[in-house]
């Protein structure tokens, strides 16, 4: 049996009160505590105590009570509880009396007196008499006499105890006295009135709170001289954790003790039930919780049961004016019940200290009552102006509203959720908003933005509305706008059948609509003719204004000003001016990313960057929202970015991070969710697992189900490229000339024929160059030289390797060196490392060997740092990295005139780093970045960036 945390105190008093007792004072003792607090354990402590103290005194024997049947000595004289010498308190037993009550038993006359006298085991003449009085004054009339018999029975009553005690002492205990009946309350005052030289200890205990038919007595109780209040109150902080220590030992308190006392409040009905969650489970605040606080709250009676079930449903709004409104309780009522709970500890500032004591609330509501509560609660907050995210809570739950306009609130709730990007809430509005409303256009309305937002967490879970949508579309329901955003999804989903009718519909409708409405078409037109070409009108629709669609009061969606840097990029060939506007219209994003944007908004923000060959501004935009802690709360962002991310990492050779971020794009939104757009992170796996030689892991990424309208639109395109690369390093030569001559067929009829796409040209030029063609792959490799300009380095700088070698030997190192250089400042250290090692083969060829040897052993440290396997392969087969760099080498004494800055430049600018991607990764400008390396050409006697020895990529990993 664990003793009592600090109850030392009361049971030190009720102990003193009980010897007075025995030696003839009698007196009466008042426990008085909030609900839950301990009061009847420690009712029960005493009496334990008090049993143990008997039987010591006995010595072992048992009390000397007579054991007959009715109670009586031989003569027929009541011998219950009469002491050995026949003295008062002078070692006999002492008489027990104990007494519950409850607000069921308040309606029977002297209940609480009847439990008290009735017990088995006193005398049966005693007993009889009682019973008699009992029932005289049950069974008589309620007439004008009745005050008269009452005093009588009380009084007769109160004589035949103190009759029965005169011989012995008596302890009399009654718990949850609040609760007792009026007359068994007015014998408790009789009774107090004469116990003074009686020895007899009344022991009540009682809840603090608002009990009326008990507070009178209370008041009258505690001015008697023999009366005593002993006070218990919730645990301390220290109490708390020595509870948790007799529990579960001392190294669980330090551990417990905090979360614990905060959500008990010190109640150790409540901590020991969190204990006994803790124990079974380990789990905060469970099922035992619960139901330690409906117990605690039950205490409360019916008008504190309402108030507190009236809290846990109006939550953070729960004033006393509104709770009173909503349970029709007295205000003063509700205001003593909160502070009554409070005190216990089963509150905390006026709301449940865990939420799950809400929840369990809740949850023992019955549901009519809790929905009946929720819409009263909703009109009540809708009358007071609340903001509707608070009353629409209300609605949801009680499933409707009553006299208020519930569809309008859900649907200003839902945008405001959507602000704070709460998705899931916002989905709750808008489907019971759906069920709210009446009117067809409403609900055809609500009902494309709930799709909407259910795109944003799983496009699979928007696939459910759009049969309704189109039809509602078809039907004339939806405003254009809406029927845009179905057509985004229809076409995502792979339905390009539905949504190349509804387009129609869109460009049949009449030409009288807002200027919003039509600059919004001609957006659309923009980004279907980027993206999903086949429902594209044939000629170029341009904006009004601005080419971006942005003018000087420009009220446009973000997605349409993207739509627009789109067509700049991929149609119209504006690569600086719409990396100028992208900039601009990037940092607005990203102040404006809190709001809901139509479907592939990171793809529809980054990739014209992509596309206009800005990878590393691009990766810089991807890195920051990646880094945002909004993006964590959007599964579909997170997708976007780092399919993003992984074609950056493609086309810049960083083929372990494009593995990465590619197979966590489809981890994310797993690859039937990405639909038409699957091709996106698939061909960045397909590419980076074939280049790094993995072909059956590739293999295996080509062998996921991807829809047939995907190679119908821009995404198919970036799928067919890599399949082409697949085959081509399988030495499947036809089936790669297919892939990639079926990207220029479709580039070419969509009018997107731009090498910042896909350059299929140079994928089909290797693929000639394999079958000794060098006629068909001299004329690719001119176009697309031609079409390249002085832009799009990463693949002016591959076309010219290639177009290398298809050349004599004469022009071969020229034309490699030329492609070196420009690999080098575009950043694709794939690529470099291919011409690197071409140009290793040039010089062999030519009899430069030293030069040879010096640029393989580059070449295979950047193919290295790739993870470009079958390159190392082939330019140094079988040999390790120490053999690589040991002919030949630069000595380490070279090293030694290399400063510690200085040679951390060089090693990064060894491995094909530009001199910007250097400066980022050593935070220094490119002017520093410029001087070091003017130093190390001079110290290591060489003069271009590619006679760098190789030695020094050995630290590539902590240089960066």
């Amino acid at each position: 049996m664990t003793r009592l945390v600090e109850r030392d105190e009361q049971l030190s008093r009720l102990t003193a009160l009980l010897c007075q007792a025995t030696s003839g004072t009698g007196s009466i003792a008042l426990i008085e505590g909030a609900a839950a607090t301990g009061k009847t354990e420690l009712l029960h402590s005493f009496t334990r105590s008090v049993d143990g103290a008997c039987s010591r005194r006995a010595d072992g024997r048992e009390p000397d009570l007579d054991t007959s049947t009715d109670g009586t000595s031989a003569d027929g004289a009541s011998t219950h509880g009469r002491h050995a010498d026949g003295g008062p308190g002078a070692g006999g037993a002492l008489l027990r009396l104990h007494a519950i009550c409850s607000p069921a038993e308040r309606a029977l006359p002297l209940g609480v007196v009847s439990q008290l006298f009735l017990a088995p085991a006193l005398p049966t003449a005693f007993r009889d008499r009682a019973a008699e009085l009992i029932d005289r004054l049950a069974s008589t009339p309620d007439t004008g006499a009745t005050e008269r018999l009452t005093a009588q029975v009380l009084q007769g009553l109160c004589v035949e105890l103190l009759a029965l005690v005169n011989r012995s002492p008596a302890l009399i205990t009654v718990d949850d006295v609040q609760h007792a009946d009026p007359e068994s309350v007015l014998w408790l005052l009789w009774l107090a009135r004469r116990i003074g030289p009686a020895p007899v200890l009344v022991v009540l205990a009682s809840d603090i709170g608002p009990h009326p038919g008990f507070s009178a007595a209370r008041t009258e109780l505690l001015r008697y001289p023999h009366s005593d209040l002993i006070p218990v109150g919730r645990l301390s902080q220290r109490g708390a954790a020595e509870l948790i220590g007799q529990r579960c030992g001392p190294s669980a308190t330090h551990r417990l003790a905090p979360a614990f006392f905060s959500a008990s409040g010190g109640n150790p009905l409540l901590l020991h039930a969190l204990l006994d969650d803790w124990r079974t489970g380990r789990n905060m605040a469970g099922r035992s919780y619960r139901q330690a606080l409906l117990t605690g709250l039950r205490r409360g009676g019916p008008a504190g049961l309402a108030v507190v079930r009236g809290l846990a449903v109006l939550s953070g709004y729960a004033s006393e004016a509104l709770l009173s409104r909503l349970v029709g309780v007295n205000v003063d009522v509700v205001a003593d019940t909160v502070r009554a709970f409070e005190a216990g500890g089963l509150l905390s500032d006026g709301d449940f200290a865990h939420p799950n004591g809400r929840a369990g609330v809740l949850d023992d509501l019955p549901p009519q009552q809790r929905v009946a509560l929720h819409r009263a609660a909703a009109r009540l907050l809708q009358e007071r102006g609340e903001p509707a995210t608070a009353v629409a809570v209300h609605i949801v739950a009680g499933e409707g509203a009553d006299g208020i306009p519930a569809t309008r609130i859900l649907r200003d709730a839902a945008e405001s959720h959507l602000l704070e990007l709460r998705f899931a809430v916002a989905v709750d509005c808008l489907e019971q908003a759906l069920r709210s409303a009446g009117d067809g256009r409403e609900r055809a309305a609500i009902r494309v933005r709930l799709a909407q937002v259910e795109w944003r967490s799983d496009p699979r879970a928007a696939v459910r509305h759009l049969e309704q949508l189109a039809g509602d579309a078809r039907a004339g329901l939806l405003t254009p706008g809406d029927t845009i955003e179905v057509c985004r999804q229809l076409l995502w989903q792979g339905r390009p059948e539905e949504a190349t009718a509804l387009v129609e519909r869109l460009r049949a409708a009449p030409d009288d609509d807002p200027a919003d409405a039509g600059a919004r078409l001609r957006a659309f037109e923009l980004w279907l003719m980027c993206t999903h070409p086949r429902p594209a009108r044939r000629r170029r629709p341009v904006l009004r204004g601005h080419p971006t669609g942005e003018g000087p009061a420009d009220r446009s969606e973000p997605w349409q000003r993207f739509s627009a840097v789109l067509a700049d990029v991929l149609i119209h060939g504006r690569y600086d001016e719409a990396t100028e506007r992208t900039e601009q219209l990037l940092h607005k994003a990203s102040v404006q990313r809190g709001t809901v944007w139509t479907g592939e908004s990171a793809l529809l923000c980054l990739m014209p960057e992509v596309y206009a060959d800005r990878a590393e501004r691009a990766a810089r935009w991807c890195e920051a929202w990646r880094r945002d802690p909004r993006t964590a709360r959007l599964p579909m962002s997170r997708a976007e970015l780092a399919a993003v991310s992984a074609e950056i990492a493609v086309r810049r050779g960083d083929l372990a991070t494009a593995t990465e971020r590619a197979r966590a794009a489809l981890e994310e939104v797993s690859a039937p969710a990405w639909g038409t757009a699957a091709g996106l992170p698939l061909s960045s796996l397909i590419l980076a697992a074939s280049r790094t030689g993995q072909l059956p892991i590739a293999a295996e990424y080509l062998r996921v189900p991807v829809p047939a309208s995907m190679f119908e639109s821009r995404y198919g395109l970036h799928y067919l490229y890599a399949r082409g690369h697949y085959h081509l390093v399988c030495d499947n030569h036809a089936a790669a000339l297919a892939d990639f001559f079926a990207c220029g067929e479709l580039m070419r009829s969509w009018a997107l024929d731009t090498p910042g796409l896909v350059p299929w040209r140079t994928g089909a030029a290797e693929t000639w160059l394999r079958q000794g063609n060098r006629e068909q792959a001299r004329r690719l490799l001119n176009e697309q030289l031609a079409w390249v300009g002085t832009d799009f380095g990463r693949v002016r700088g591959q076309a010219l390797r290639l177009l290398a070698a298809c050349g004599s030997e004469r022009q071969r190192t020229d034309l490699l060196g030329d492609a070196v250089e420009i690999l080098e400042g575009a950043g694709d250290r794939y690529e470099l490392a291919r011409a690197l090692a071409d140009l290793s083969h040039a010089y062999h060829t030519s009899g430069e060997q030293r030069r040879a040897r010096q640029t393989a052993r580059r070449a295979w440290h950047v193919a290295r740092s790739c993870q470009a396997e079958p390159l190392c392969r082939e330019l140094f087969p079988g040999m390790a990295e120490h053999e690589v760099d040991g002919p030949g080498a630069l000595e380490d004494t070279a090293l030694t005139f290399l400063s510690r800055a200085e040679r951390r430049v060089a090693r990064l600018a060894s491995a094909g780093y530009t001199n910007r991607a250097i400066a980022e990764k050593l935070f220094i400008t490119e002017s520093t970045v410029e001087q070091h390396l003017t130093k190390v050409y001079r110290k290591l006697g060489v003069k271009h960036r590619e006679d760098l020895p190789a030695l020094l990529h050995h630290d590539i990993a902590t240089s960066a």
